[in-house]
């Protein structure tokens, strides 16, 4: 708004971590972004490799393998990783692909996201992760994903939630259809307990 108000141009772009074991950014600056017609450029898509579903517990990765040069490249809930990379499998069995490629095609086809930055060490995992341009996810994939990523929401985005977004109508302003019928979030006010 600063820059709109000063006649500078605007950001239309920034680049910043996303992925199914970092969805941070979805509780304040995704919206921010589809409100603004800023697109998001993903770096770090697969977690530093560890979405590409070749390590586990049993399995860890290697000497020379950027996930294990890189040690906890990004921080994420391992329990909670080793859970949405089963799900990227399962997914990628449907498809015949890889679960890089499921992993890549479900951020590119989040809300604000213009592309991801790939770093691929062979031509076949850059193949691999180009293909992912042309993958398409069934609701039912979406869904799966989306469960076993599932981070929760965090405060105060929860309580913003509650009160029909009256703090912040971004949401109402892009999707007016999810409201049509009172809004998706359940008022806690009126649930009958008191404090």
């Amino acid at each position: 708004m600063l820059q709109e108000h000063l006649g500078l141009e605007k950001f239309v772009a920034a680049q910043m971590y996303y992925s199914l074991i970092g969805r941070g950014l979805e509780y304040e600056f995704q919206s921010f972004a589809e409100y603004y017609n800023i697109g998001i450029l993903v770096w770090s898509p697969l977690a530093g490799g560890f979405l590409s579903g070749k390590y586990s517990p049993a399995n860890p990765a290697p000497a020379g393998t950027r996930f294990a040069e890189a040690g906890a490249f990004v921080p994420f809930d391992k329990e909670m990783g080793c859970r949405v990379v089963e799900v990227l499998k399962q997914v990628a069995h449907r498809h015949n692909a890889s679960p890089a490629r499921v992993a890549l095609a479900w951020v590119l086809g989040r809300p604000a996201v213009s592309s991801v930055i790939v770093a691929a060490r062979k031509v076949a995992q850059l193949e691999d992760n180009i293909a992912a341009t042309d993958l398409q996810l069934s609701d039912e994939d979406l869904r799966l994903l989306d469960a076993a990523s599932d981070p929760g929401v965090p405060y105060p985005k929860w309580m913003v939630l509650q009160l029909d977004t009256a703090e912040d109508p971004r949401s109402k302003a892009l999707h007016p259809e999810r409201y049509a019928d009172g809004g998706p979030w359940k008022d806690l006010r009126r649930s009958g307990w008191s404090s």
